[in-house]
């Protein structure tokens, strides 16, 4: 996979359903901007969560934190 650096403008809303921060008819990455969305919302259930860390410019890091399961040998 690759990976695309998310511009600083659209870090505060990169988990917007649909939001897509190319707003080109002639996209090179596919989607419609749910990926992120949908991933978080099935961390929360979970009761963890997705977010975005801080970077150095031109990266991108996602943490998923989910709690550890009571009687796990993990």
């Amino acid at each position: 996979m690759r990976l695309i650096p998310i511009p600083a403008r659209d870090r505060d809303r990169i988990f917007d359903r649909f939001y897509r921060s190319d707003p080109a008819r002639t996209r090179k990455v596919e989607g419609v901007g749910l990926g992120l969305s949908l991933s978080r919302e099935i961390a929360r259930s979970h009761k963890g969560d997705l977010v975005l860390d801080s970077t150095p410019t031109g990266q991108t890091a996602l943490t998923l934190t989910l709690p550890r399961q009571h009687g796990s040998d993990c």
